[in-house]
């Protein structure tokens, strides 16, 4: 029988995440196990953290190969509710983490429960995530469109269309004129929260900037969490890459680049919250790549607790 592992303190880093300056973006923790270490898969534990950590999401980090030209890392999400199965923004803080670690490193690998193996690329200060994007199917639920607009006090007219995609639920993206005051909306988590079994993106087109990018803000909910509004959702973009280059939005979206080629347009993309972030995207063979910035604003240690 093989001898029982002494467990050891973790290090963990919080980084903010998809963010212009040091304290604005997404928060989350990120936890870095020791191969082989019992903890990293024990559910409870990893569960009991996130809560205790009580951020949008704690990252959990097992190396896998951690010598190779690129280290590949497995990578796991928890919100204090609940394992996600994708999330951008603790995944471009766990590359901010792991680039430190390696500084010779330009690119890392995360293998990953549902969403397959992940990428991650250092471009100087920032981080480039290679991303899966989400099919958006149009919506079938007339309802919809009523129950949006009465949680965020808006005209229902005010919609151009609702698109619905699986994130652990179906999650509606409901696209608005662009002279609506996305950033103004208040939300009221009683009207939805029995309604939108996962999560809710509410976007809109802003025009072009002064280079020729795609303009897009957004603003994302999620009912069950304490704080409904996430500041800034890496998996939510990455699936409005998709809906705006080549999905349900891609008309408005051409309209707004005129006869360029809408593959090659970057997006600005802008996420509306109180905390605020962003971040450019780009669609590269199918998949979008998010280019961001992560600040670590602390460290420390998790102890090793008797119970």
């Amino acid at each position: 029988m093989p001898p029982t592992p002494t467990l050891t303190p973790l290090p963990y880093q919080v980084v903010n995440a998809f963010a212009p300056t040091p304290h604005a973006g997404n928060q989350a923790s990120v936890v870095l196990f020791p191969a082989g270490d019992p903890r990293s898969t024990d559910e409870r534990y990893l569960q009991a953290v996130a809560a205790d950590f009580n951020l949008a999401e704690t990252a959990y980090l097992v190396p896998v190969d951690a010598e190779a030209e690129v280290p590949v890392y497995s990578l796991r999400w928890f919100t204090p509710a609940e394992e996600v199965p994708l999330c951008g923004h603790a995944t471009l803080a766990s590359a901010q983490v792991l680039f430190g670690l390696h500084p010779a490193a330009s690119e890392l690998a995360f293998e990953t429960r549902w969403r397959g193996t992940l990428r991650a690329h250092r471009e100087g200060e920032l981080v480039r995530l290679d991303l899966p994007i989400a099919d958006v199917q149009p919506n079938t639920d007339v309802r919809l469109g009523a129950v949006v607009a009465s949680a965020l006090g808006f005209d229902e007219k005010d919609i151009l269309r609702i698109g619905v995609y699986d994130y652990g639920g179906p999650s509606p993206v409901v696209q608005l004129k662009p002279e609506v005051d996305l950033g103004k909306l208040v939300f009221d988590r009683s009207k939805l929260e029995d309604k939108i079994p996962a999560i809710l993106v509410v976007t809109q087109l802003a025009g072009t900037t002064g280079d020729g990018a795609l303009k897009a803000n957004a603003r994302v909910f999620d009912p069950i969490l304490e704080d409904p509004e996430d500041p800034v959702t890496g998996s939510a973009w990455a699936t409005l890459t998709g809906y705006y280059l080549t999905g349900l939005g891609r008309e408005d979206a051409q309209r707004a680049v005129g006869d360029r080629r809408l593959e090659d347009v970057p997006i600005d993309a802008h996420q509306l919250s109180k905390r605020g972030g962003g971040m450019t995207c780009r669609l590269v063979d199918g998949r979008a790549h998010l280019v961001g910035r992560g600040w670590r604003t602390h460290r420390g240690e998790l102890e090793v607790l008797s119970t």
